[in-house]
């Protein structure tokens, strides 16, 4: 249900949800500590931001504009601040442009995907791997309604390269991503760029398609490294424009210039795209911006026009303003649309579209350097043209914090202002509102449910609760536009389960028998929802108070010290996001708490001064030991106030040093008592963690796992990755396989991975000939890059040199043959070459008095015709191959000095052609 509030309320909620009905968008946390909250309709300053990057970051809120978590690319905070639990240890980076993007998993309400993406160089940082882009899923409601990345699908790894290219695989990608919601209204396009391609993954129901789509441009921009080990290419923002039609790219370099002398940063460029929405495609390559260097781009939320921040530096590098330019993308020439609207000392950060319209910028006085700078720039009116946009230079104020860089990038259709929905609890009359400008004569709605209206906002009840794709196609002078639709959820609520009981041990204080302790109140979200794990609950003194706070921002504190033995507090159980909600009941009680303390527990020594520990099997033998309940659930955390309140549980497989671990037991679901275990070290067979095997194609299947030497292997667990048991397994491709050997006793043991490098034998791409007349220079190109290659002709044996080059080759045919230095399969290919003079004499002084080719000992590759032309293409002559030759006449004259082709057939029906000189 949803309590009806007074009139002018309610009309205040509903004309502000109808500005900023998807909030998603609402808070920002970027730059050194710094925050921005649009929830209330105004941006305003916020001081509680825990990280701190100088580029990439983002923020995801849900519906309603309450902040979910937000993180640096490497770190996740959660709601309250502080590290979400499995947060830690993502492979982003603060100096990567767009570091990490949050796309929601669509009909899995609360579940969220976190997309990072390395920075592509090795400056600053040696002997550190890049790791290109990989996702990880975020599952709100775990611990506690805090949110928790999902073990098992943190840092999931994304192929955005070729991986056959050795300097591709290196790098892997730019710093460069974007998404949008897909034109089928059901999944989204996340997309980023490397070399000359595009990499569109789809996110569905089902989850991220690791298969992109693929878009092969005319401009590459391979990895470019500097003498400061900077990849000068990777630089630069991408985004989507909201309608999901058009697609932008920064690119600060293009080339690599001279660093030292000047020109090494005035190569960047600004390139526009045509994005399919539905197909994930991109295309149509427009060259908008050159001669700087560009960061940061962004569209208006109507996608009309386009801006881009850009250096200017001098002829030694040296930076000397930073620029703002505006794009009118409904011009016929949007290059040529271009409007210079500022020019300070302020160096080119990023541009970010808000919910309230307006486009801000980061960056710094050049004077400060990256040092101290607490004020952004604003576009105010991002849709009208040159200083109509009313841009206010460094005049949105968030000291004491700092700008720096980067500012948070969202799913682009958050912005998409085309009608927004109101109302979706089931029962309701949800309310169908067309937002933006009156850009249209009629309206057809189609409210995923077979039924439809012409009504220009319409109002629609479902029949039953559930996901629906509802579209918008509007027609303007008799022709319809292009639809415009979204995915709504009806929302439900189950029935609440009434008289739930939350128990407590007494352990909080000095009385243990006063009734007066501490509660983690989402403890009792599973008996008040019935495991429903799609809802959220929120705690309150009294009823009123959990009717009237429609935005869910007055609710208790989870960590709740209740106030008389056997309170009672009121429970509004809602759909995730939604503002659907029931109210029920829960009592606090307190027991009598129980001393859990035992003896140490083992784990696995991982020979560092860590062991891994395996809390499922140390839960059973403490059950055991105890003589506990067999209906006890056990859950272990690092400080006892998390065990005392049911936080922060540690995961089964725990990695530490010797230490004191907290227990908390629950005897169906009501405190059973609290203890502590020290952890320690028991021997494990020290093995080589890492094994690193190169193998030729030609090895495979190859055994692996033959080179680990246990003692007793029969006293262990294997597992590989592959899903087989057996100390050894054979595969018949390269790649990473990974081997857990296990204590089945102790359950913890330790993970091998056999990194498998299938060295394929180089392949020849390309043979160059060029003909000297009598002979040929032959030049082979492969596909190796960083490799080397050695080349024979004619002898598979032997006589392999290091050039790719063989000069004065005679007509024939031959067999070129390749090989890597490892000695791998050889590659082999088979030309033929023609010898034929350059030149002939025809003065009868017996020297070069007659042209002809050379012909071939082959008898597959003899000539069998002969056709000779003046360089207009008339027949001179037909020539026998046994014949003496050309003598340089035609029908009894003489030809002139001149340049003539001729046309070769062969036995095999091959021909060739090129032409010689006649000198007299």
């Amino acid at each position: 249900m949803r309590q009806p509030i007074a009139i002018v309320t309610f009309l205040l909620i509903l004309f502000c949800q109808q500005v900023f009905a998807q909030k998603e968008a609402a808070n920002w946390y970027f730059g050194d500590h710094a925050g921005i909250s649009f929830k209330s309709g105004s941006p305003v300053a916020l001081q509680d931001g825990q990280i701190q990057t100088i580029e990439g970051a983002t923020t995801i809120s849900d519906r309603n504009g309450n902040l979910l978590f937000y993180t640096d690319g490497l770190t996740v905070y959660d709601r309250n601040h502080n590290i979400m639990q499995n947060g830690t240890g993502l492979k982003g980076n603060v100096s990567s442009t767009q570091s990490a993007i949050v796309v929601p998993r669509p009909s899995k309400p609360g579940r969220y995907y976190i997309f990072t993406v390395d920075k592509p160089d090795y400056f600053r940082v040696t002997a550190d791997p890049i790791e290109g882009v990989n996702y990880s899923e975020v599952d709100m409601f775990l611990n506690n309604g805090n949110g928790a990345i999902i073990t098992g699908q943190k840092n999931v790894h994304l192929v955005t390269y070729n991986p056959g290219n050795s300097l591709e695989k290196e790098f892997k990608s730019s710093e460069k991503i974007s998404a949008v919601i897909s034109g089928d209204c059901v999944s989204y396009w996340v997309v980023t760029q490397f070399t000359n391609k595009f990499y569109s993954f789809n996110v569905s129901a089902s989850g991220v398609n690791s298969s992109p789509i693929i878009s092969t441009l005319s401009n590459n921009f391979p990895p470019l490294i500097n003498d400061q080990d900077i990849n000068v290419t990777a630089a630069g923002y991408l985004k989507i424009s909201p309608n999901g039609k058009k697609m932008a790219a920064a690119y600060a370099n293009t080339s690599l210039g001279s660093p030292r002398t000047g020109g090494a940063k005035n190569n960047g460029k600004v390139f526009l795209y045509d994005f399919d929405d539905l197909s994930g495609k991109v295309s149509n390559e427009q060259l908008i911006l050159f001669k700087t260097y560009p960061y940061g781009v962004e569209f208006s939320s109507e996608s009309t026009k386009l801006y881009a921040t850009a250096n200017t530096f001098n002829d030694e590098d040296q930076l000397q303003s930073g620029e703002l330019y505006q794009f009118d993308l409904n011009s016929s020439n949007v290059a040529e649309s271009q409007i210079l609207i500022n020019s300070s000392n302020n160096v080119a950060g990023a541009l970010q579209l808000s919910i309230d319209g307006k486009i801000y910028r980061a960056g710094y006085p050049m004077v400060s350097g990256a040092v101290h700078h607490s004020k952004l720039s604003v576009i105010n009116n991002p849709e009208l043209l040159g200083t109509a946009i009313n841009y206010a230079h460094n005049s949105f104020d968030i000291s004491p914090k700092d700008v720096k860089l980067g500012l948070p990038p969202f799913v682009q259709s958050l912005f998409n202002s085309d009608f927004d929905v109101d109302d979706l609890c089931f029962g309701d009359a949800t309310l169908f509102t067309i937002s933006g400008n009156k850009d249209y004569d009629t309206v057809n709605w189609d409210f995923g449910d077979n039924t439809s209206s012409l009504l220009e906002n319409p109002t629609h009840v479902y029949s039953n609760s559930g996901i629906y794709t509802v579209s918008l196609t509007k027609t303007l002078n008799g022709i319809p536009l292009d639809p415009v639709c979204k995915e709504i959820t009806i929302v439900k609520i189950p029935q609440v389960a009434n008289n739930v009981v939350l128990s407590q041990c007494d352990t909080q204080d000095n009385n243990p028998n006063d009734g007066l302790t501490e509660f983690n109140l989402q403890l009792a979200k599973d008996d008040l929802t019935n495991n429903d794990q799609t809802l959220q609950i929120f705690f309150y003194t009294s009823r009123q108070d959990a009717e009237m706070d429609t935005l869910n921002e007055n609710a208790l504190n989870n960590i709740y010290r209740n106030t008389s033995p056997s309170e009672t507090l009121f429970a509004k159980v809602l759909g995730f996001g939604s503002e659907c909600f029931d109210i029920t009941t829960i009592k606090l009680n307190t027991t009598t708490s129980v001393d859990l303390t035992s003896s140490p527990a083992s784990g696995c020594d991982l020979g560092d001064g860590t062991a891994e520990f395996n809390f499922s099997a140390i839960e059973r033998n403490l059950i055991q030991e105890l003589n506990l309940p067999n209906n006890i659930d056990l859950t272990f955390h690092e400080e006892e106030a998390d065990a005392a309140l049911g936080e922060k549980p540690l995961q089964e497989n725990y990695i530490s040093a010797p230490r004191t671990i907290f227990i908390r037991a629950n005897n169906d679901a009501v405190c059973y008592g609290f203890g502590k275990i020290e952890l320690e070290l028991t021997p494990f067979p020290r093995l080589a963690l890492i094994n690193d095997i190169n193998a030729c194609t030609s090895q495979f299947p190859l055994e692996i796992g033959n080179a680990i030497n246990l003692n007793n292997p029969e006293d262990y667990n294997f597992t590989w990755s592959t899903g087989e048991n057996t100390p050894t397994i054979y595969i018949i491709e390269g790649g990473i396989y990974d081997l857990r050997i296990e204590d089945p006793l102790l359950g913890c043991g330790r993970k091998i991975s056999f990194n498998i490098n299938e060295e394929q034998s180089p392949q020849i791409i390309d043979v160059q000939v060029e003909n000297n007349g009598i002979s040929s220079d032959v030049t082979v190109i492969t596909d190796a890059i960083d490799t080397q290659v050695y080349f024979s002709l004619d002898n598979m044996e032997g006589n392999y040199q290091n050039s790719p080059v063989f000069k004065n080759v005679p007509g024939g045919t031959y067999t070129v043959y390749i090989k890597g230095e490892n000695d791998c399969a050889i590659g082999q290919t088979e030309i033929t070459l023609f010898g034929f003079p350059s030149f002939f004499t025809p003065n009868n002084d017996g020297t070069h008095d007659y042209w002809k080719p050379l012909n071939s000992n082959d008898p597959d590759v003899r000539i069998s015709g002969i056709y000779i032309y003046d360089r207009y293409g008339k027949l001179l002559k037909q020539l026998n191959p046994n014949g003496h030759g050309w003598d340089g006449t035609f029908n009894g004259n003489n030809m002139p000095s001149d340049d003539y082709w001729f046309k070769i057939f062969l036995a095999n029906g091959k021909e060739f052609g090129s032409h010689f000189s006649l000198i007299r």
